[in-house]
């Protein structure tokens, strides 16, 4: 009797220390999970402010004009980073050839981050580029005359890169695809519609235009901004009186 009770107490402190570590073990894969996911959102929040420091903003997500129009437009920066636009979006992917700056901004008012680059840019450089469009809401494609190797752009913000393996592209397009700063349209879709590049012959825009808007708006801001005298206050006034 005796003998049988010790062993139902030495199982029972048996069950009951292996019950006690299972609880440490769990507990402590918990705070690791917890320190791991602090340590994570930390990187990237630095990795956020390492980008967010390089890139220039324009304008805000309500300032500037979500229209659909018909026919050419032209764009107060190059390449564009929102302003009027076609009807029809740029499915996100890869593109060898150059697409049609007015549905590539429809892309950028659904979330897409926009990466052009130089197509004189070497081949492995291009095939870097290439992978990053794997993901959804990335869109990549050259641009001629562009000053920078690739430029980053999304909805009224913009960035310079150095090269293709400039290692702020990765953190940019992380911090900034589908962000609710810079997408007038959330949860709108990347794809189902044209899937083409420019016509044969056909010339981008390679300068900033005054406004964003057609031609016609273009050159009739241009013609008003002409027209406008010069008040330059940093002109000196005349001196009338006598030396």
């Amino acid at each position: 009797m005796v003998k049988r009770r010790r062993d139902r107490r030495r199982e029972q402190f048996n069950k009951e220390r292996r019950n006690w570590l299972i609880i440490r073990v769990v507990a402590a894969a918990i705070v690791v999970v917890i320190l791991l996911g602090i340590a994570w959102w930390g990187f990237r929040q630095w990795e956020q402010y390492q980008v967010s420091s390089d890139v220039t903003t324009y304008f805000s997500l309500d300032e500037y004009s979500i229209d659909h129009r018909e026919g050419e437009l032209l764009y107060e920066q190059i390449p564009p980073v929102g302003g009027p636009h076609n009807n029809a979006w740029q499915n996100c992917g890869f593109y060898g050839e150059p697409i049609y700056n007015y549905h590539g901004v429809h892309s950028l008012e659904h979330g897409a981050v926009w990466l052009t680059f130089d197509p004189e840019l070497p081949q492995e450089d291009i095939d870097r580029l290439e992978e990053l469009a794997n993901q959804s809401y990335v869109l990549v494609s050259p641009y001629p005359g562009l000053e920078h190797p690739v430029v980053g752009s999304v909805w009224g913000k913009q960035i310079e890169f150095d090269s293709a393996d400039d290692d702020r592209i990765e953190p940019f397009v992380r911090a900034y695809r589908t962000n609710p700063d810079n997408t007038p349209e959330p949860g709108a879709i990347c794809f189902g519609q044209v899937d083409y590049t420019v016509d044969e012959g056909y010339t981008l825009q390679t300068e900033p235009s005054i406004i964003s808007g057609s031609a016609e708006e273009v050159a009739a801001a241009e013609a008003a901004a002409e027209a406008t005298p010069d008040t330059d206050s940093s002109t000196p006034a005349s001196d009338d009186g006598e030396g």
